[in-house]
This record gives C-alpha cells, structure tokens and sequence, in this order.
C-alpha cells in the first residue's frame, strides 16, 4: 500500500470527527429571531432550561421556540457513511490477515468500520440525550406564581425557588 491512499484513508477518517467535534449543544432559534447555541439542561412544562458560557443558565419559553437543531446527527451520519465505506472495503478489498506483514492491510480495511460505528453511536448518544433533556417538563417553572408580598419586602429567609435545583431530592 502506498503513501497516498493512507493518507487519503486518515483525511477520510478524520472527516467525521472534525466536522462533529464541538457539536454537543443544541441550536435554538426563537420567534424573535434570537439564536442560542447552549447545551440542553432540562425543562418544565412552559420553559426549557439552556446553559452555555457566555449567557449562564438561562431559559427560553417553549411557546417562543420556532426551531431547534439537536447535536449529534452530523455525527451519526459521518459515521454510518464511514461504516459503509469501512463496509464496502471490508467485502470488495483484500481482507487477507494471515501473517504479521499484512498487518497493514487489515488496518487498512477494518478501522474505517470500527471507527466510523464509534463516531455514529457517539453521536446517537449526543442526540438522544439532548433530545430527552428538552423533552423533560418535570422541573418546575421558572416564574412561579406567587401571591403579592408586603411592600416592606420579602419575609426573612425567602428565596425564589431554583428552576435549576433537582426536583428529587
């Protein structure tokens, strides 16, 4: 094997990782316009609950979402297309690993398949988990309703409820 198709096959390779590599947050779009790129922390029945550096936590109501992009599904499909290749060598090439010199060869034939299952259920792990994270409505809202205080202020001790905190003790 020559010089050239290795290092096309490492490009190949690497194709899926360095387009998928930082895209583990979700892309929300709201109605006004805004576009949040923050990773998925859960949510309650009006709200989903967002995080990303520069903003914090933060949430956006579920009536002002008008698109969402879930990470992961470049992923997924740089990994199945590199499985098929990895596939599609593994039937056509010559898979002939008999002896330590031909180690090459089966590198050669067997890693775009293994490599490329790896990134696709990476992937799929990625989406299904920020998928269910907007998905879940079990924390309570934000904003909660709440009766009118004295005008001398809150009660002593008084803390708004975190959105944020585990609803499970």
């Amino acid at each position: 094997m020559g010089r050239r198709p290795v290092a096309a096959l490492t490009r190949l390779l690497l194709l899926p990782l360095v387009v998928g590599a930082c895209a583990t947050t979700t892309t929300v779009e709201t109605r006004s316009g805004n576009v949040y790129e923050a990773h998925t922390v859960g949510g309650s029945p009006g709200s989903v609950y967002l995080a990303n550096k520069s903003l914090g936590r933060f949430s956006v109501r579920r009536e002002d979402v008008a698109d969402v992009d879930f990470p992961g599904n470049v992923q997924i499909l740089g990994g199945l297309a590199l499985s098929a290749f990895g596939g599609w060598r593994l039937v056509s090439g010559d898979t002939q690993c008999s002896g330590f010199g031909d180690i090459g060869n089966c590198m050669v034939n067997v890693v775009p398949s293994i490599a490329g299952l790896l990134i696709a259920l990476w992937g799929t792990y990625v989406y299904v988990r920020a998928r269910s994270a907007f998905e879940d409505r079990a924390k309570p809202e934000p904003d909660q309703v709440m009766k009118p205080r004295p005008a001398g202020g809150p009660f002593p001790g008084w803390r708004k409820p975190d959105p944020f905190a585990d609803p499970r003790p």
